[in-house]
């Protein structure tokens, strides 16, 4: 599933171009009074409506991969015919295009957080917000993409998606992937055949409410899903606040090798058959010796099938990010 905005860029794009030079624009999902339009090199353009759009005049903002324009007339030809206003122009680079997918989906989540007929100062906070997470897309990449959408996945296959990404670390420095109010789960992934994790021994031993380790082995496949299009998935049904988490932690985590995460898919049947969760407290770990001056420890331990007795095995994905 990709994002309903990026949808309806590609429906903008692909809409022939009239001889009056009126650029075509789609209306965005959910919205009576915003679209998105194209720019001179086809990247998508959003413009966003605003109550009092002559009082709404800043100069421009000009990022790496964004532009912001405020108070633009805009003309533009949408399915329902010509639409002549005043917006808020915020503009994908026309040199990025690779990242129109990524940008259409924090467009999104910035978008379900307005009201109807939004004020300066609500079109002012978004587009803040807007810019924090695409300037996240320039800097380099902090976590692997299969941990990033092995954590996402789960969410989307959640009993409770919402409970979920609530759960879910805000800092990837936290010790655990997930915090529920009586549990912990720590996420693992790999793409080799030997299901081998690193551990803090913090992580196994050192916590005040139980911790389950949810382990997957992934495989690469064409027709699997890609991390946008699990980030796009999720969004449904959820609150612009955690609309917006989702899309934050994303971008922050795989930062400028968001286009290239876009390409990359895993089969969810292979991730499905191959989930182990297990609780912490059962997994090996190397003893520190009371009174021992060492006071952090870091280690692999082999999680396979056959390293594993059947008692510390629940193969049931749904359940994964609940209570142990």
């Amino acid at each position: 599933m990709r994002s309903k905005l990026y949808d309806a860029y590609r429906e903008a794009a692909s809409a022939a171009r009239q001889v009056d030079g009126t650029l075509p624009a789609s209306a965005a999902p959910g919205r009576a009074r915003d679209y998105i339009s194209l720019g001179s090199r086809q990247q998508p353009v959003l413009l966003l409506s605003c109550a009092s759009p002559a009082a709404f005049k800043r100069p421009p903002i000009n990022l790496q991969h964004l532009t912001v324009e405020f108070g633009i007339r805009f003309r533009v030809r949408a399915p329902t015919g010509i639409v002549e206003d005043d917006f808020v122009v915020v503009s994908l680079r026309g040199d990025d295009l690779e990242l129109a997918e990524a940008f259409c989906l924090a467009a999104d989540a910035l978008m379900s957080a307005l009201p109807e007929a939004p004020s300066a100062s609500d079109i002012e906070s978004a587009v803040r917000e807007f810019i924090e997470v695409l300037s996240a897309l320039s800097l380099p990449s902090s976590r692997a993409v299969a941990g990033v959408w092995a954590e996402l996945w789960l969410m989307s296959v959640a009993s409770d998606p919402q409970s979920a990404v609530t759960a879910w670390h805000r800092d990837p420095t936290e010790r655990f992937d997930f915090s529920f109010a009586s549990h912990f789960v720590e996420v693992k992934a790999t793409e080799r055949e030997e299901r081998n994790h690193d551990f803090s021994y913090e992580q196994l031993r050192r916590s005040e409410a139980p911790v389950s380790v949810a382990s997957l082995r992934l495989r690469r496949a064409q027709g699997g899903k890609s991390v946008t299009d699990l980030l796009a998935t999720l969004q449904e049904g959820l609150s612009a606040e955690l609309r917006m988490k989702l899309v934050k932690n994303v971008f922050g985590a795989i930062g400028s090798a968001v286009a290239e995460a876009s390409e990359i898919r895993f089969d969810e049947g292979f991730a499905e058959s191959n989930l182990r969760v297990i609780a912490a407290d059962r997994v090996p770990v190397v003893v520190i010796p009371d009174g021992s001056p060492i006071s952090a420890v870091r280690f692999r331990v082999n999680l396979d099938d056959s390293s594993l007795s059947a008692d510390l095995l629940k193969p049931l994905v749904h359940r994964a990010l609940m209570t142990p």
